[in-house]
């Protein structure tokens, strides 16, 4: 099985900004803490996982970048948007999935 590095682009560490901020205001420290490193993990998972995601047909995820994936997250509240170049994933959003038709 293919490995790839796995490299978060500014805008997804943007989109984490965002919901750590709302995470710590609504959350205890631990539970937000919990929460983004969980969601890390799933990141990382794309350095095995990548590779079995097709692109995506989604006119909203293509507007991000013309070749994305999409992976969900374990509790369907999250989309990562992530391309593909050479043994490199970048994940390029971290969206609300409710928010992708």
């Amino acid at each position: 099985m293919k490995t790839y590095k796995v490299r978060v682009l500014q805008s997804a560490e943007a989109d984490i900004d965002e919901l750590a901020d709302f995470l710590f205001e609504n959350l205890s420290i631990e539970g937000a803490l919990s929460y983004l490193g969980f969601m890390r993990q799933e990141m990382m998972s794309l350095s095995v996982y990548a590779g079995c995601f097709a692109e995506a047909h989604s006119s909203a995820i293509l507007s991000i970048h013309p070749k994305a994936c999409r992976m969900v997250s374990h509790n369907h509240k999250w989309t990562y948007v992530f391309h593909i170049e050479d043994d490199i994933v970048y994940v390029d959003r971290i969206l609300p999935s409710k928010s992708i038709s």
